[in-house]
């Protein structure tokens, strides 16, 4: 009488616990490289939604519209006041808003927020070489100096998205750049 065993031999488990491993080590490898061009990408393009958002409203509203970084705390506070910053990464959100009296900052009297984008994740960095702000005028033209923007999701000057805008109001992303954040 034959006893028939079932189950696997120590060598076929061994052989399958080495390739489950190698393929697991291979997907954890290029995933962290993956997952910091995606965080580049999507908030560029988060950022271009935005911007063509701002510049429609301004069109088809007949009024000012600004993109602006500010304070994180201040929107969380609701504050009355808020001026726009001049760095677009530490700590900053950033706001669209109709500036009625044309000052350059937001007033809760006259003024209405229309977007906050969520600050820059931490770790990373965003430059952008133009003016402080983004002003639309009522045709939908930036009327400050437009540049580029840069993302920066590690300090290690790889994975680094551009967009650009134009003196039109239009952005344009256009991905991989040599340019840093410094």
């Amino acid at each position: 009488m034959k006893n028939k065993q079932r189950g696997f031999t120590l060598l076929e488990l061994m052989v399958t616990v080495a390739i489950v491993g190698i393929l697991a080590a291979i997907a954890f490898w290029n995933s962290s490289d993956m997952l910091n061009k995606d965080r580049a990408e999507n908030f560029l393009l988060d950022l271009k939604r935005n911007i063509s958002f701002a510049r429609a409203k301004a069109s088809s509203t007949d009024e000012i519209v600004i993109l602006c970084p500010v304070l994180e705390s201040s929107v969380i506070a609701k504050a009355t006041t808020i001026e726009c910053s001049n760095d677009w990464a530490d700590k900053n959100a950033i706001i669209v808003f109709v500036d009625a009296n044309q000052d350059q900052g937001y007033d809760a009297g006259s003024d209405s927020i229309l977007r906050v984008m969520d600050k820059v994740p931490l770790n990373n960095q965003l430059k952008f070489s133009g003016s402080n702000s983004l002003r639309f005028n009522t045709s939908g033209r930036v009327t400050t100096n437009p540049g580029d923007f840069v993302f920066c999701p590690s300090k290690s000057g790889e994975n680094n998205k551009a967009l650009s805008v134009s003196q039109s109001g239009t952005a344009m992303y256009l991905g991989d750049t040599t340019s840093n954040c410094q």
